[in-house]
């Protein structure tokens, strides 16, 4: 990611705009499978582990979806699957087989997810701002916006439903970096496993 700057000096710890916390420690990609379970195993009966990053390709971007999480802190969650995952996953929600979801239908199974999923997040990390709405995205859209890319997500897997990709991010603006397009600098919310 972009980050370069001394993260105990220049950002603020996460939870320190909770009322009555301290900082929260960073979750892992376990923790992180473990909160989209928390949604999909009562919702749908399917839990998520996490799985290694080069096991998918950027075909897993087939739909994406973001919601910011929005106040003073720029944090923002990304949710992507392909085609059979979004598919699956949109029929296990619905309780139909995929032949019979239309594509808004599917759209809505993930966005739904997502701001599920960004809810547990929010909760985790105590962030005291307000859940925005979902928009549907593309990784070019990604790279245009600057500092975060394919690789600062985690992947998910399940067996029924198939990968998701999960970012987690915040954006630190500061005078230089603010007017420019994907101005300021870019931290992950959750700690990579780097036993791979």
């Amino acid at each position: 990611m972009g980050d370069n700057r001394d993260e105990a000096d220049e950002w603020p710890a996460i939870g320190d705009d909770a009322p009555d916390s301290g900082p929260v420690a960073l979750p892992d990609a376990r923790e992180l499978a473990l909160l989209v379970s928390n949604v999909t195993g009562p919702m749908c009966g399917k839990t998520f582990a996490a799985a290694d990053d080069r096991a998918r390709g950027q075909s897993i971007c087939g739909r994406m979806f973001l919601l910011p999480i929005q106040g003073k802190r720029d944090i923002n969650i990304i949710l992507s699957s392909d085609k059979a995952g979004s598919e699956a996953l949109g029929a296990a929600m619905f309780g139909r087989p995929p032949q019979q979801l239309t594509r808004g239908m599917v759209d809505d199974a993930i966005a739904e997810l997502l701001n599920m999923v960004a809810g547990q997040v929010q909760k985790h990390l105590k962030i005291d701002q307000p859940l925005g709405l979902p928009r549907s995205i593309t990784l070019a859209d990604l790279a245009t916006a600057g500092g975060v890319g394919f690789s600062d997500s985690l992947l998910l897997t399940s067996s029924g439903i198939g990968d998701m990709k999960l970012w987690i991010y915040e954006r630190a603006q500061d005078e230089k970096t603010a007017a420019a397009p994907g101005g300021g600098f870019v931290r992950s919310l959750f700690r990579k496993l780097t036993s791979h």
